[in-house]
């Protein structure tokens, strides 16, 4: 673990300011106190657009980016969100994708700041140290080339985000677009294009 305050401050940089380039889909593993869920998600983090459907048959929840409405099932939830209270209002299941929705950065309303931090392969991993107990510790894991958040592990709290790989063909995907219609539609003659 480096404790440097140049390399702590470098790796914060990158977990807060990478991994918001684009949409990705993925799964999102979370347990707390006397719970265990999980989440398929669908994520634009600048868009600070979001869908999360709890596994397997559970409620879908979204956001309104433009009204700052959260949504259960189509239904919109009893509060709008206001700058205030928007780090604090993200549901655990995508909290990963918004890392300032968590509360590890050393904030005054935060039970955790970053102490170390260490790059392991592909990985850089911030060591956190507890607000209130300097025994206590948790450990907030992100991809070092694209700032995507992996996981956040305290002793009351595992976050775990595993993204879908994007399509191995070359190919860019669309989402509810992709794969449908007619390969060959560029090709064909148009009805009223000459194919003399």
């Amino acid at each position: 673990m480096d404790t440097s305050s140049n390399q702590l401050v470098i790796a914060i940089g990158k977990a807060l300011g990478g991994g918001q380039a684009s949409a990705y889909n993925g799964t999102v593993f979370c347990q707390g106190h006397n719970h265990q869920k999980s989440y398929s998600v669908s994520v634009h983090p600048r868009a600070f657009m979001w869908s999360a459907k709890e596994l397997p048959d559970g409620r879908s929840r979204t956001v309104d980016p433009r009204e700052l409405i959260i949504q259960t099932d189509g239904v919109d939830d009893p509060y709008t969100l206001s700058i205030e209270r928007i780090p604090f209002s993200f549901p655990e299941a995508v909290q990963l994708s918004f890392p300032l929705s968590l509360p590890v950065w050393g904030r005054d309303l935060d039970d955790y700041h970053p102490v170390a931090s260490e790059v392991h392969g592909t990985d850089t991993t911030l060591l956190l140290g507890n607000s209130m107990d300097p025994t206590i510790f948790g450990s907030f894991t992100f991809d070092t080339a694209s700032g995507i958040v992996r996981t956040l592990f305290t002793p009351t709290t595992a976050l775990k985000l595993e993204r879908e790989l994007p399509p191995e063909n070359g190919k860019r995907d669309f989402g509810f677009v992709a794969g449908q219609g007619d390969p060959d539609l560029q090709n064909r003659p148009r009805p009223n294009e000459d194919t003399h």
